[in-house]
């Protein structure tokens, strides 16, 4: 926001910068959070404001929870978004898998009887 031209409660803004966190990174650098605004106005207070809009408060802590107000909405998906076809082309390709898993399995037990039956006849068979 252009803080030359902003006022609030009718007194001019003369600085507008991001806001020192409480908190400092692993470095131990100060962290500015570049969303909420730290204003200076012309009649010597400080408010707080939102970098999206021209909400304000005295208090620095009550801008953080209002930036979800400028959280992007989930829209209604269209085309390749749609989760519908989404669900029916994961579900189509899971009974796909079942399918041949099931083929698998099945030549798995008919190899299991075929080796059960060599190893009868072979067991009968001493050398």
């Amino acid at each position: 926001m252009n803080s030359a031209l902003r006022t609030i409660d009718s007194v001019p803004v003369i600085t507008d910068e991001p806001t020192l966190a409480p908190m400092r990174d692993k470095a131990g650098k100060p962290i500015f959070w570049q969303q909420t605004r730290t204003l200076c106005l012309a009649d010597g207070r400080t408010v707080y404001g939102c970098a999206h809009c021209e909400y304000t408060s005295e208090n620095v802590l009550s801008i953080r929870p209002h930036l979800n107000v400028h959280k992007a909405r989930p829209t209604t998906p269209t085309g390749d978004d749609d989760p519908v076809a989404a669900l029916v082309a994961r579900l189509a390709e899971y009974d796909r898998v079942a399918a041949e898993r099931d083929e698998w399995k099945r030549r798995a037990k008919a190899a299991e009887r075929d080796l059960r039956a060599i190893r009868k006849a072979i067991g009968g068979v001493q050398s």
